[in-house]
């Protein structure tokens, strides 16, 4: 018996594209996800990222574009974890806990111990900062 795709269907074929790089599918299958859910940021910012990685700057614009006019936000990302028992939440870019001086220090600190043992990272979905 066939079945009629969903968004989350549409969803993983796009993440797909991103994976292999299929640019020239990608586009069709994000149209297809945009009459599903005109409203869902997470779409328009998976093509962004797709094209963003291919060099495609001229179409990460248009999204652009198109996410600021249908009056879209991406929210920063979140993280859970637990320790001794104790839930914490971790957002991007967040320096108001009393501890993310550590934290941040940490981090960096792990980042350079990786680097200098070989890890390099890939820098393919660092997206370009345009005004606009």
């Amino acid at each position: 018996m066939p079945v009629e795709a969903d968004a989350s269907v549409w969803r993983a074929l796009l993440n797909a594209c991103r994976l292999h790089s299929a640019t020239n599918l990608a586009g069709t299958i994000f149209e297809k996800l945009v009459e599903l859910e005109p409203m869902n940021a997470g779409n328009y910012v998976l093509i962004s990222n797709l094209y963003s990685a291919a060099g495609l700057w001229m179409e990460v614009r248009q999204i652009r574009t198109r996410f600021r006019e249908k009056g879209l936000e991406r929210h920063p990302g979140v993280r859970w974890i637990v320790v001794k028992s104790q839930v914490h939440c971790y957002v991007a870019g967040d320096t108001s806990r009393l501890q993310s001086h550590i934290i941040y220090a940490s981090l960096n600190s792990l980042s350079t111990l990786i680097k200098e043992n070989g890890y390099i990272p890939d820098l393919r979905l660092v997206l370009r900062y345009e005004e606009g």
